[in-house]
């Protein structure tokens, strides 16, 4: 009758412990998520939202995805050159379409939460230097 008080309490100090697990763990996923995908605030392109969820939906991919295509609208040539220019610093290639004023940069990196940061990070930078906006993207294969 004593052995199973002992095995009643383990069982309950177990259930315990993987009820705080849980909500560490759900604590470190919310704490994740505000800072990949805050909400804008007003001074906030709405393009910078999308494209973080985009960028960070490709989070575990598989590489034979790559390379991909990120397309930015820039209002004329002088911007795009300032657009690229940022991500040239960046370690990021780019091509500029001067009739239709777009700005596509390739992105052939990890699919891993560091690597898709950096590049979220970088292109956001890029964005506020110019009136870049972001319009999708596309997978080679």
């Amino acid at each position: 009758m004593n052995w199973w008080k002992v095995a009643a309490a383990a069982a309950g100090i177990g259930l315990g412990a993987a009820g705080i697990a849980k909500v560490v763990i759900d604590k470190r996923k919310k704490d994740l998520d505000n800072y990949l995908l805050p909400a804008p605030d007003d001074t906030q392109s709405e393009e910078i939202p999308a494209l973080k969820a985009d960028i960070l939906s490709w989070v575990g991919m598989d590489s034979n995805v790559l390379p991909v295509t990120l397309s930015f609208a820039t209002p004329d040539a002088q911007a795009a050159d300032v657009f690229q220019e940022a991500l040239a610093k960046d370690g990021l290639s780019s091509s500029y379409d001067s009739v239709s004023n777009i700005v596509d940069v390739l992105y052939n990196g990890e699919m891993t939460i560091d690597g898709l940061t950096f590049l979220a990070a970088s292109l956001i930078n890029a964005i506020k230097q110019t009136d870049a906006q972001y319009q999708g993207y596309t997978f080679a294969h």
